[in-house]
């Protein structure tokens, strides 16, 4: 499976800390992709009326070079073709994926001109003839886009996985080329990266791959994560008819009320007053989590609600049951412990606690929202911590270099057109109309009837997510059930979720499962999935498997059986 403001909010091809860094940059901010993708009509409008000869007749090196698509729709230019060669794509840090062959494959790059402030560069990956399965794909990005997803092998590992390899994969960048949110400023580079970048994309790759085979594809479905995850749910709700599948994993939505509530958090973290003056008596950062402390609440929090789900596996299951406050591991002196990783101050142990609360922004934003919701538990056991809450892989400069201060800060400063501007000094009700403006471009509509109507919806999260709020997820997806009413949405809905796993499906839970084909299978076979089964890996390496309960179910041991199975669980209500 795969990375909200987080996640991927990154560029997969840079190192770690960059991506993060990036990801928190552009994630927050304007983060979240929103995708939607090409209507059938419009793609029909636009195809050649003569059945050209399928180009994929020849071998695919040979049919690469010479293949010129014509007639492209929405305005699209050809730029070249390249082979793609084929590779192993290694493990990864992203959860214990194993290594993956990645066949040959004839790229088809170009550009869509939208705007004088917006170039959006998309790519079509087509397989060999006899390997294609008749269908297209849209793979979504994260943070503030700016990358081409599937120019980068991890990336689609790390979200599609093997299930992938058949489809015809288009994605793009949607529609800037750096990996910040200065072009936030441009209203139609923001719309296209909200979401007509992939729909624009999807009518180009339709018609780029019915060229190439000489037939069109049956079937068009979407995937991405974090703020790709996001964007399926835009395309869903915006263009229903685009796609046929979405599979939306850990999706970062309402992020404009995520960014406006982390300066509370930063204030917090870095001893600041509401104006960013520093308080008294506190050294900086004073409130911050650092690596060993962050270890030694995870073992406490483990060891007080590892038994709940009724099985001591090191996997909080029954994450509602778990209402931990690490009072034991108070320090004795809270200047003295500021630094002392045997302990917790009281400032510390609130920084916690706002992880877990939560929250109210002082603006109406999009869809009637005035809050952010609180973080699933465990996320201390998982990498978020280390990457997204306290940015402790950032060797304790989490001012400056933090996703949770970085990400809402990029968003300000192109908000206010000030390089000085901070998430720590600003105050959102002077920019309350720019913020619900916003938000309005990037939010989701919770309402998917129409796409009900002919289109499966499934989604994912890890129950440990410390980057996005799997209860923001289940809080909109509330209001779609609302909308189209509880029998249809569970005609064409699912929602499920692994307890111990973060945003990096990191984690000592099971994260990966073959949720493509369970999608493509949902469309068309008709089986629902129901029963779905994710593995992981322990510290020792063995194997296990966790059922993906529907939310907010979480998988309780029966009390006896192998451990190891799913048979031994059962998906129980908290």
């Amino acid at each position: 499976m795969t990375p909200v403001f987080c996640t991927t909010p990154f560029a997969p091809w840079a190192s770690r800390s960059t991506r993060v860094h990036t990801a928190a940059k552009a994630f927050l901010k304007t983060a979240a992709l929103t995708g939607a993708l090409a209507s059938a009509v419009m793609l029909g409008a636009h195809a050649s009326s003569k059945t050209p000869t399928p180009t994929s007749a020849r071998p695919l090196a040979e049919s690469c070079a010479s293949f010129v698509p014509h007639r492209l729709p929405v305005n699209a230019k050809f730029v070249k073709t390249e082979l793609r060669p084929a590779q192993t794509v290694p493990e990864t840090h992203y959860g214990s994926q194993e290594p993956i062959a990645m066949p040959r494959a004839c790229i088809v790059r170009g550009t869509i001109v939208s705007s004088p402030g917006s170039t959006i560069h998309w790519a079509v990956e087509l397989p060999e003839g006899e390997d294609w399965n008749g269908k297209v794909l849209t793979l979504g990005g994260g943070g503030f886009d700016g990358f081409i997803p599937t120019d980068d092998p991890w990336h689609v590992k790390y979200v599609l996985g093997k299930a992938a390899l058949p489809f015809v994969r288009i994605s793009s960048d949607s529609g800037h080329q750096t990996e910040d949110f200065a072009w936030g400023k441009d209203k139609t580079a923001l719309k296209n990266h909200a979401y007509e970048a992939n729909h624009l994309s999807l009518q180009v790759g339709t018609h780029i791959a019915t060229q190439f085979y000489g037939k069109a594809p049956t079937r068009r479905y979407m995937v991405g994560h974090s703020n790709g995850g996001r964007s399926g749910l835009m395309a869903a709700s915006r263009y229903p008819n685009d796609y046929d599948g979405v599979l939306a994993m850990s999706p970062a939505i309402s992020q404009q009320a995520h960014q406006v509530n982390l300066g509370d958090f930063n204030r917090w973290i870095y001893g600041r007053n509401a104006d960013g003056s520093k308080k008294v008596n506190l050294p900086e950062q004073a409130n911050w989590i650092s690596p060993g402390k962050s270890a030694l609440y995870a073992a406490a929090e483990i060891k007080a609600c590892d038994k709940l789900d009724g099985l001591e596996d090191g996997i909080i299951g029954n994450v509602e049951a778990c209402n931990y406050v690490p009072t034991d591991l108070l320090c004795k002196d809270d200047v003295a412990g500021v630094k002392d990783d045997s302990c917790l101050t009281t400032g510390q142990v609130e920084a916690i606690r706002l992880n877990y609360a939560n929250k109210t922004v002082p603006i109406t934003l999009a869809n009637g929202m005035t809050g952010y919701e609180r973080y699933g538990r465990g996320g201390a056991a998982t990498g978020d911590w280390q990457v997204y809450a306290f940015g402790f892989e950032y060797d304790g400069d989490f001012l400056r270099k933090g996703f949770s201060y970085i990400a809402p800060t990029a968003v300000i400063q192109t908000l206010t057109g000030s390089t000085e501007a901070d998430s720590i000094s600003h105050d959102p009700l002077t920019l309350a109309p720019k913020w619900q403006s916003l938000s309005r471009v990037m939010e989701p509509k919770p309402s998917l009837k129409a796409f009900g109507k002919r289109g499966k919806l499934l989604v994912w999260y890890g129950l440990a997510d410390t980057c996005v709020s799997v209860y923001r997820t289940a809080a909109y997806l509330d209001q779609v059930r609302k909308d189209s009413g509880s029998a249809a949405f569970d005609g064409y809905a699912r929602f499920v979720t692994s307890p111990g796993i973060g945003h990096d499906l990191t984690g000592p839970g099971a994260a990966h499962a073959d949720l493509v084909t369970a999608l493509v299978d949902w469309v068309e076979k008709g089986i629902a999935p129901n029963q779905l089964v994710a593995t992981g890996t322990t510290a020792a390496g063995a194997t296990f498997e966790r059922p993906l309960c529907p939310y907010p179910g979480y998988p309780k041991y029966k009390g006896s059986g192998d451990p190891s199975q799913a048979s031994s669980f059962s998906c129980a209500a908290p």
